[in-house]
């Protein structure tokens, strides 16, 4: 006359499954990536639209020298450099939270797939907006 102990490793005893995880972690990186994506694009491409027509060509290439414009150009040019500066500040700080929160989620599988496509866009959007931002510079330099 033997009763099934009480304890976790007794016969009958079955384990409870384990609660489904959020999602939210996932979802929360791509969210961010998905538009600093877009707007990084488009920022590199107003941008490099900007600054082409005021850039000279060079045998290797192009250059850029503010100093050389006069003070109405310069002036006008403002607030393409501000842009630039919150696109580089802005948009590495969020690519980089972006960046963090998906390998996160990845790793403790809170929505892996969705974590996933944030990593793949968070590394993407440096690489694509130099890439538009060089396209635009080089489609609008004054000719030679």
């Amino acid at each position: 006359m033997s009763a099934a102990p009480d304890y976790p490793g007794a016969v009958g005893w079955t384990a409870q499954p384990p609660a489904p995880r959020s999602r939210a972690l996932g979802l929360t990186s791509m969210l961010i990536a998905i538009p600093l994506f877009v707007l990084s694009v488009i920022a590199s491409a107003v941008v490099g639209v900007s600054i082409g027509p005021f850039a000279t060509r060079t045998g290797a290439g192009f250059s850029y020298n503010s100093s050389d414009l006069p003070a109405g150009q310069a002036a006008s040019l403002a607030p393409v450099g501000i842009l630039m500066v919150a696109q580089i500040l802005v948009g590495t700080a969020l690519g980089i939270l972006a960046l963090v929160l998906g390998i996160v989620a990845v790793a403790t599988k809170r929505g892996r797939p969705l974590g996933i496509v944030g990593i793949i866009v968070s590394v993407a959007a440096p690489i694509v907006s130099f890439a538009v931002y060089l396209a635009c510079v080089v489609s609008t330099l004054p000719p030679a």
